[in-house]
């Protein structure tokens, strides 16, 4: 019984330490961006990028929040947990995206790279939202490098453009 007692301490132990792990990364990754954001010496590019990221971990936590906060519905086992992966995932995505974008040498492949992330993100929605004028801002914008969709389920997106970039 004892031993029985021990492990289950031990193991919300390690779900308390797991969830805390993956709250500080979603932290990091706002708190670095909206820091970028809002330094006046970083280059006008890296800014816009910066404001990307803040509104997609803005958007993405008020979604996460309304399933959490919706008493008509079951609460999804481990939102939280999955929001703060989404970031991870963003966050990965988005530095996937300018490594490759970066590389490409010529004016077509840049193309092609942009072309590749900005279907893979429309294509993998996550919440389906309807404010598609939204969801879409950026993915409108021309003058910013980052034309993705909020409303993308992070993961997906990753897998799916990995594949696309072998086909590149």
């Amino acid at each position: 019984m004892k031993t029985k007692r021990l492990i289950i301490i031990a193991l919300m132990a390690l779900a308390f330490n797991t969830t805390m792990n993956a709250q500080e990364v979603f932290k990091e990754i706002y708190n670095a961006a909206n820091t970028t954001l809002n330094d006046p010496k970083e280059d006008i590019g890296v800014r816009k990028i910066a404001l990307f990221k803040v509104e997609a971990l803005t958007y993405m936590n008020t979604k996460y929040l309304e399933v959490v906060l919706d008493t008509t519905t079951q609460i999804p086992y481990n939102a939280i947990a999955r929001r703060d992966s989404m970031a991870y995932y963003m966050y990965d995505y988005v530095n996937l995206f300018l490594k490759e974008y970066n590389r490409a040498s010529k004016q077509r492949d840049k193309d092609k790279v942009m072309k590749a992330f900005r279907e893979t993100s429309i294509n993998n929605p996550l919440f389906n939202d309807p404010n598609r004028e939204f969801v879409l801002y950026f993915f409108n914008k021309e003058d910013i490098l980052t034309q993705f969709s909020l409303d993308t389920d992070w993961v997906k997106a990753c897998e799916d453009v990995r594949r696309k970039l072998k086909e590149l």
